[in-house]
């Protein structure tokens, strides 16, 4: 879809996401891309998607990325995909606000909280 683009933006205590395709948007219905941008120090809720692989790029920053029991250090130019599934979760580990790319294989991503 070409034409006139909407950001959905939400603010969390941990930092905000922006959704820049997907069907929160109404731009896409085959998959959902989000920039999210997580405070030093803070992270995102543990959760799962249940019917979506996850990409997560780093543009900025660094960030520890938990992917069910494995922890990745990751920084500027990396990459990680988190299988369908997965309880997982984003923080940032640098002194300055991280900024990362999130790309799911579904335009509506199932979101749930992890138990535990």
């Amino acid at each position: 879809m070409i034409g006139p683009h909407r950001i959905v933006r939400h603010e969390f205590p941990w930092g905000a996401i922006e959704w820049l395709a997907g069907a929160e948007v109404g731009n896409s219905t085959e998959l959902a891309l989000a920039r999210l941008r997580v405070q030093p120090g803070k992270s995102g809720d543990t959760h799962v998607h249940r019917n979506c692989e996850e990409s997560i790029y780093v543009v900025d920053g660094e960030v520890e990325c938990g992917i069910g029991e494995r922890r990745i250090r990751m920084s500027a130019g990396a990459c990680a995909v988190v299988p369908r599934g997965a309880v997982h979760t984003i923080r940032c580990v640098s002194a300055a606000p991280a900024e990362v790319l999130l790309g799911y294989s579904a335009a509506r991503r199932d979101y749930a909280l992890a138990e535990g």
